[in-house]
C-alpha cells in the first residue's frame, strides 16, 4: 500500500529537502514551525472545591456567601480582560497559522523557503482556510456544549456517571474533529494549492480521492497516530532533558537583581525557537508523508512529483542529470505531464497562474533566485 510505502519515501525526501539548508532556512522553518506547529493551546479553567464539612461545629453561612458573592462580582471584569486576551492571542496565532501553512506547502514542493514571498502569493487561501477552521471549532463546541450543559442541569456534577457521560460524549466528537481538521490540513490545504479553489471546493475534489482509495487514508490515519506517537515520546525526551540542562543556569541568573530578570525574558525567545528547530524535522517529514500519499493516489493532486521521482530511481525525472528542485534551462518541456506543480511556467511562455510573480522584490533571496522565481511565480 501507498501509506506504508511512503513512510520511508517520506525519510529520503525529507533527508534531500533538510541536508543542504543554510542556518537561515532552519530558521525560517522555525519560524513557520512555531505557528503551523499550534504551540498555543490550553485547556478551560476548573473551577475551585467548594468544600464540605470535614467535621467539627459548621461554619455560619451567612458570614462566608455574601463576601464570596462581591468577591467573584470584583474579580468578574479582570476574568473578561483576561478571557479577552487570551481569546485574542489565540486568533492571531491561528490567522497566523493558516496563513503560514501555505507557505510551509510552497517551500515544501519548490526547496526553497520564502515566508513572505509565499504568504503574500496565497493570502486568500490562508484566509479561507482560516475562516474554515474557525467554523469547523464553533461547530465542534456547540455539538459538545449544548448536551454536556444538558447532562450539567439533569445530573448531579460530582458524580461518576457524571464525569462517564461526558467522556462519552467528547470522545466521538473530538475524534470526528481531529481527523476533519487533520485531513483539512494536510490534504485540502494541498488540493486547494493546487487547483486554487476554496475550502469548500477542495474538500468536494479530494472527497472523490478519499472515496476512492478510502483504505488508504484509513491506513494513513492509523500509521500517522502511531509516528506522531513516536515523535511526541521522543520530543518529550528531548525537552525534559534540555529543560534541566537550561533551568539550572536560568535559576541561578535569576537570582540577580535586575539583570537575572532581563536575561530571564531574553531566554523565553530563545527557548521558544530553539523548540520549534527541534520540531522542524518531524514536521517536514509529516507533511512529506502526507503530500506522497496524496500524490500516489490521485495524480492530479500531486504536489512533489519530482521529489518522490528523485527517491524512487524515476529515469524519466533525472535524465538531465540537473537539480530537480529547480532546474530548467530555459527551454519548455514538452514533456512535463498537464498536472505539473502550479508556478511552473507553460508553454506559451506565460506563467501558469495566470500572471506574472509580483512577489519577486522580496529581499530575503538572491538575483539568481529571482530568476528562478520569475518563472516559478503565480
Amino acid at each position: 500500500m501507498y501509506a506504508t510505502k511512503d513512510l520511508s519515501d517520506a525519510i529520503d525526501v525529507t533527508r534531500g529537502f533538510l541536508a543542504g539548508a543554510s542556518f537561515w532556512t532552519w530558521i525560517k522553518l522555525a519560524i513557520i514551525v512555531f505557528f503551523v506547529g499550534g504551540v498555543v493551546s490550553g485547556g478551560p479553567p476548573t473551577p475551585g472545591g467548594g468544600g464540605g464539612e470535614f467535621g467539627g461545629e459548621p461554619t455560619p453561612g451567612t458570614g462566608t456567601d455574601p463576601g464570596a458573592a462581591v468577591g467573584f462580582g470584583e474579580m468578574l471584569p479582570a476574568l473578561i480582560v483576561i478571557a479577552a486576551i487570551g481569546l485574542t492571542i489565540y486568533l492571531v496565532f491561528a490567522f497566523s497559522g493558516s496563513l503560514l501553512e501555505f507557505a510551509l506547502l510552497e517551500s515544501l514542493r519548490s526547496g526553497e523557503v520564502h515566508v513572505r514571498r509565499y504568504t503574500k502569493r496565497n493570502l486568500e487561501l490562508g484566509v479561507r482556510l482560516f475562516g474554515f477552521r474557525l467554523a469547523l471549532g464553533l461547530i465542534a463546541l456547540l455539538v459538545f456544549g449544548v448536551p454536556a450543559y444538558a447532562l450539567y442541569t439533569t445530573m448531579e456534577t460530582d458524580s461518576a456517571a457524571f464525569i462517564g457521560a461526558l467522556a462519552l460524549l467528547a470522545i466521538p466528537i473530538y475524534l470526528v474533529y481531529a481527523v476533519v481538521n487533520r485531513f483539512t490540513t494536510v490534504f485540502v490545504a494541498p488540493t486547494m494549492l493546487q487547483e486554487d479553489a476554496g475550502v469548500v471546493a477542495a474538500w468536494k475534489r479530494f472527497r472523490r480521492t478519499l472515496t476512492a482509495n478510502w483504505k488508504e487514508y484509513l491506513v494513513y490515519l492509523l500509521l500517522v497516530w502511531v509516528v506522531q506517537l513516536g515523535f511526541g515520546i521522543a520530543l518529550g525526551v528531548i525537552f525534559f532533558i534540555g529543560f534541566f540542562i537550561l533551568a539550572i543556569p536560568l535559576i541561578l541568573i535569576a537570582f540577580i537583581p535586575i539583570i537575572g530578570i532581563f536575561i530571564i525574558f531574553l531566554a523565553i525567545p530563545f527557548v521558544l525557537l530553539l523548540s520549534s528547530l527541534i520540531q522542524v524535522p518531524f514536521v517536514v517529514y509529516l507533511r512529506y508523508y502526507a503530500l506522497l500519499v496524496l500524490g500516489d493516489t490521485d495524480a492530479e493532486l500531486d504536489l512533489v512529483p519530482d521529489q518522490r521521482a528523485r527517491v524512487r530511481g524515476d529515469a524519466t525525472t533525472e535524465s538531465s542529470g540537473s537539480d530537480d528542485w529547480d532546474s530548467n534551462d530555459g527551454q519548455p518541456d514538452d514533456d512535463r505531464p498537464d498536472d505539473r506543480p502550479a508556478g511552473e511556467d507553460g508553454d506559451d511562455g506565460t506563467d501558469s497562474w495566470g500572471g506574472p510573480d509580483h512577489w519577486d522584490s522580496s529581499d530575503e533571496d538572491d538575483s539568481d533566485t529571482d530568476r528562478d522565481d520569475d518563472r516559478s511565480g503565480r
